[in-house]
């Protein structure tokens, strides 16, 4: 009987095989995402490739997905699976505060298995994965594989002290090992503006301090990192890309040193047996894929175009569309809100045009002096998105397009975009109370976070 493998894919995806079943994780395999935003650090992997592979199986295949993101799930993907794929799927996810998942995978008629907090959910004789909440809409999992156990971070799971020590103690009650960790080392979202490089450095050094922090907290045998294999590829965030650690900076960090010895890249494609295998058998393969990983990190190609430059009056239409959805699907809360001064209006810059807008759910836009005060600053074309999409704040914050123009202003650009973050992931007026929950909170945090600003 043939022992169960791991074979990393791309990004944070990889594909767990059994006898009975096959587990894919986390697709992203060629084109950009986030509006061009981001790009794959290798793009010789294909969909195409992936999909084919799984016909040839003929085996059920379970996909989970941590995250209603595009890195985590590719709507090109989803779009080749449902044409080419020939056999029997499932997809499964966490059922958190975020709707938006199950409804995306519901559109496109795919079966859906939900799984609940906490429970194991047994997808073939040898396979068996548990799903556990991290914050509002992303989620970690244990996956049961064979006789070996591999905790899946993601790229930002348990990135505290508190939060491994809960998640290690939950585990030991279970009596479970950690045999593989499948963790990130870099984040992926806007981290300070052009000139703002010690920033950037301070949070790559937060991921090798997480990185650290799980391993020691998980006693892993085998750490394969995943989730940070991508770069940031348009002329108005290229600059995010500075200051980040490559597979050898990671390796290289003195918080690292002890874990050294486990830690073992891998290229795309790369398969390995996880009952056999191990950190000394993985080495050759862990050099190859430094080699490899150092060589895509060089190899920079010319950044992509920014989108096309909108008009003000594209942008007056697209914001008056806006604002009628998200005060429709609220019952006008969010100009109750501004009203009330806990929401304030959104002055943006766009820099392309010479032009300083303010945004206001009560007066809609107005333009303003062009040397006013803004919050934020990006290019007209990623405004317009910004307006136009369901995803507009998700996808412009994860992808690091704009500029923060003064202390607040990175705040004053979340909050304002709060009704189209909650729109987007479910929570409106069929759901008031999970609504007004998240406002609550929402609130709360604002005005903890004023508190402190004011004692500073």
């Amino acid at each position: 009987m043939p022992s169960p493998t791991f074979t990393f894919l791309n990004h944070a995806g990889f594909l767990l095989r059994t006898d009975n079943a096959l587990l894919l994780a986390d697709p992203w395999l060629d084109g950009t995402v986030l509006n061009d935003a981001w790009s794959l650090l290798d793009r010789s992997t294909s969909s195409a490739r992936l999909i084919a592979e799984l016909n040839a199986s003929g085996l059920p295949v379970f996909i989970w997905c941590s995250r209603a993101q595009p890195d985590r799930l590719s709507t090109p993907f989803l779009r080749r699976f449902r044409a080419e794929f020939r056999g029997i799927a499932t997809f499964l996810y966490r059922q958190g505060r975020d709707w938006r998942l199950h409804g995306e995978l519901r559109r496109n008629r795919f079966a859906v298995a939900e799984c609940a907090d906490g429970q194991a959910r047994t997808l073939a004789r040898d396979l068996r994965l548990t799903a556990f909440a991290n914050g509002e809409g992303d989620s970690w999992c244990l996956i049961r594989c064979g006789r070996r156990t591999l905790l899946h971070l993601g790229e930002c799971a348990l990135a505290t002290r508190a939060a491994c020590h809960a998640a290690a103690e939950r585990l030991r009650r279970a009596n479970i090992r950690v045999d593989v960790l499948l963790t990130g080392f870099a984040d992926m979202a806007w981290c300070g503006n052009p000139d703002n490089f010690s920033r950037r450095e301070a949070a790559a050094e937060q991921g090798i301090e997480r990185l650290a922090l799980q391993a020691e907290t998980f006693k892993p045998r085998l750490i394969v990192p995943v989730a940070s294999f991508a770069r940031f590829s348009r002329v108005d965030n290229a600059w995010l890309n500075h200051g980040r650690r490559t597979p050898l900076g990671v390796l290289e960090a003195p918080r690292l040193e002890a874990q050294r010895g486990i830690i073992r890249f891998l290229q795309p494609g790369a398969r390995f047996d996880l009952e056999f295998d191990s950190p000394a058998s993985l080495a050759a393969r862990h050099e190859q894929a430094l080699a490899h990983w150092m060589g895509c990190w060089r190899d920079r190609p010319e950044p992509l175009a920014r989108p096309a430059q909108a008009t003000v009056a594209e942008l007056k239409d697209a914001f008056l569309r806006y604002r009628e959805r998200a005060g429709e699907r609220l019952h006008g809360l969010p100009r109750l809100l501004e009203r009330l001064r806990l929401l304030r209006p959104l002055v943006l810059a766009l820099p392309d045009l010479r032009q300083t807008l303010e945004l206001s759910y009560l007066r809609g836009l107005r333009l303003l002096a062009r040397d006013a005060q803004a919050d934020v600053a990006m290019c007209s074309g990623t405004a317009l998105y910004l307006l136009r999409a369901e995803d507009g704040f998700d996808t412009t914050y994860a992808g690091g397009c704009f500029w923060v123009m003064r202390g607040s202003g990175l705040s004053a650009f979340g909050r304002f975009f709060l009704p189209q973050r909650m729109g987007r992931r479910g929570l409106d007026r069929q759901r008031p109370w999970a609504t007004g929950n998240m406002l609550l909170r929402a609130m709360l945090e604002w005005a903890v976070r004023g508190i402190r600003t004011a004692l500073r």
